[in-house]
């Protein structure tokens, strides 16, 4: 992965913040009573407003210039919703209610700060909260867990007969769904274990799922990490019982949090920002490194994500995301299987079984060189991890070399010593694997284009529940253009 990383690092820097376009000022009145709420808590004045624009449909326009090294926001404590700010306010809550004080605290940063927009969500108006929870997504239509997560409790995705879940599962790719039921399995242990909590010391009680969910995302897609060790020395000292003076104070241990107006910035990979806690004013801060003009949107970075990952996270992709890759680990799964089978088939004892395939297999994970085989546009070799497990199994599954022999010869190759008179043969049959693995996912990405790109809305609603949003139609869309586009590039 090292590798892989840097190369998408350096591709990444290769490209400048391009020119964004002027936006148009939000008057709606969910923004104007979160507006005044923010006024009310006592947020400074910012340099910012939300505002509509033409690529990102709503995010946060500079209402004058913005130079380098200035702040973008800043947050006071008071306003920050931590996991210990989330733990004390539900203790204080069961404190009120008479009810027994829990003797430990099982939940994760995660799951307490779900706990904690749930149980606001649920109190509504009567929430002091309740101006920065109705500033919230009403719902996160285009992430896929929201929409594949089920009606019920469940650790694994919904696969109910709705044609609207249907039309998602199967126009996902096969990594990205593998996300989602990663997601579903974490979701379902996190609802579960805070249903049980909350039950063991008669804390509010966990009932509803589909709340839990949008509470789950909530946190999931607009926490931010507080950056306290990118911090300058005079803003690192918030360790210690300086930190806890009050209820609205953080504690060392908090490592994420929500903040009303900061989660509105949308992302840029381009973006370049720095954040810190200023132990001083007990803010927190975010600095731009690059320039804003007034009317331009201003963003900053979720990190160095490809789509697969944004659109599993939060719900959007970009078009031209500089971190794009092609992944082959399934089609590395498939060919394992197929491969046993065709020894099977044939009977060959000697000098390889269908055994030494799953053995090889073994070995490669043991040594964390099997999966996150990543294949780049401009790659015009096979990556290092791909080559390292393709010439290992080639030559036991397609040249007939022993076991042993093959192992050892696969050795020499990393070594970068002379391998043998098959290395010529394994280069080329290397080569191969990858490019009839890339004309089968060019093959499934024409269909799936085909499939998405025809989807009109009025299709879309006849699938049941109203279809999938158009805009997460447009972002399988964009994902299989994406895998079309590398794999053709393979191709050739």
């Amino acid at each position: 992965m090292g590798r892989t990383a840097r190369r998408r690092r350096q591709r990444a820097t290769c490209t400048s913040l391009r020119p964004m376009a002027v936006g148009r000022p939000c008057t709606d009145l969910t923004w104007t009573k979160f507006r005044s709420w923010c006024k009310e808590q006592g947020l400074p004045k910012t340099r910012l407003t939300l505002a509509y624009f033409p690529d990102t449909f709503r995010g946060m326009m500079a209402t004058r210039d913005i130079g380098p090294g200035e702040d973008v926001v800043r947050i006071p404590e008071r306003l920050l919703i931590t996991a210990s700010k989330a733990k004390r306010a539900m203790l204080a809550r069961a404190a009120a209610g008479k009810t027994t004080q829990p003797d430990r605290w099982d939940l994760s940063e995660h799951q307490s700060l779900t706990y904690w927009v749930y149980a606001e969500a649920e109190l509504q108006a009567r929430s002091k909260w309740h101006g920065y929870i109705s500033s919230l997504p009403r719902d996160f239509a285009s992430i896929p867990l929201f929409v594949l997560s089920g009606r019920s409790p469940s650790g694994t995705i919904d696969m109910d007969s709705s044609g609207c879940v249907q039309w998602v599962i199967a126009h996902l790719p096969h990594a990205l769904r593998q996300r989602v039921s990663e997601q579903q399995a974490r979701l379902f242990g996190d609802w579960s274990l805070t249903c049980s909590f909350s039950a063991a010391f008669g804390l509010q009680p966990v009932s509803n799922w589909r709340l839990y969910v949008w509470s789950w995302l909530v946190v999931s897609t607009r926490c931010i990490h507080l950056g306290r060790q990118s911090s300058s020395a005079r803003h690192t000292q918030t360790t210690g019982a300086s930190c806890l003076r009050d209820a609205h104070s953080i504690s060392s241990q908090d490592n994420i949090t929500l903040a009303p107006m900061l989660d509105l910035l949308n992302h840029n990979e381009h973006a370049s920002i720095s954040t810190l806690f200023d132990a001083d004013s007990r803010e927190f801060v975010i600095k731009t490194d690059v320039p804003f003009k007034a009317g331009q949107e201003v963003f900053i970075s979720y990190g160095p994500h490809d789509n697969l990952f944004l659109l599993a996270e939060y719900g959007f992709v970009l078009g031209r995301n500089p971190f794009q890759h092609l992944e082959l680990d399934h089609a590395a799964d498939l060919w394992v299987t197929a491969a046993k089978a065709r020894m099977q088939g044939l009977r060959r004892v000697a000098p390889a079984c269908p055994a030494s395939i799953g053995t090889l297999v073994d070995m490669l994970k043991q040594r964390g060189l099997w999966g996150d085989f990543a294949l780049l546009p401009g790659d015009t070799e096979p990556p290092y991890r791909l080559q390292s497990a393709l010439r290992l199994l080639l030559a036991v599954e397609q040249q007939g070399i022993p076991l042993k022999r093959a192992v050892a010869q696969w050795e020499r190759w990393r070594r970068g010593e002379p391998e043998g008179a098959e290395s010529g043969a394994l280069d080329l049959a290397t080569s191969n694997w990858v490019r009839a693995a890339c004309q089968g996912l060019l093959s499934v990405s024409a269909r799936m284009l085909d499939d998405t790109g025809n989807m009109g809305h009025k299709a879309l609603g006849g699938l049941g529940d109203g279809g999938p949003s158009a805009f997460l139609v447009h972002c399988i869309h964009t994902v299989w253009l994406e895998i079309n586009t590398i794999a053709a590039c393979h191709c050739s």
